[in-house]
């Protein structure tokens, strides 16, 4: 097995859970950014956050409609295409849905 087709198969499983990796970032620094911003006593940065959210939401929609259009050139994409979407689809609902925790829980409670 060559390193090649080791490298061309972990991209491919690495592109499947590209959504869940943005949400894990997100999910990080949304989480780690309002914890320093309390023991910094940094007020009024919900905007932040909600910015940070739509651009992470955005960045997963874009990913999933561009692998939604790709070519069919691989044996098994229909397969591929649709976890990816899935993935895709599962992490945008967990991205928005933490926009609910910065509308209505007060940031350094």
């Amino acid at each position: 097995m060559s390193s090649s087709t080791v490298s061309e198969g972990l991209r491919r499983l690495l592109d499947l859970a590209f959504g869940l990796f943005v949400w894990a970032a997100h999910f990080l620094i949304i989480y780690v950014g309002a914890a320093v911003a309390c023991v910094l006593r940094l007020n009024g940065l919900e905007a932040v956050w909600a910015v940070v959210t739509l651009a992470a939401a955005a960045l997963v929609v874009w990913h999933g409609f561009s692998r939604y259009r790709r070519r069919k050139d691989m044996p098994d994409h229909d397969f591929a295409r649709s976890v990816t979407v899935g993935c895709d689809a599962i992490a945008l609902v967990a991205i928005l849905w933490q926009l609910f925790a910065i509308a209505i829980v007060p940031a350094c409670a």
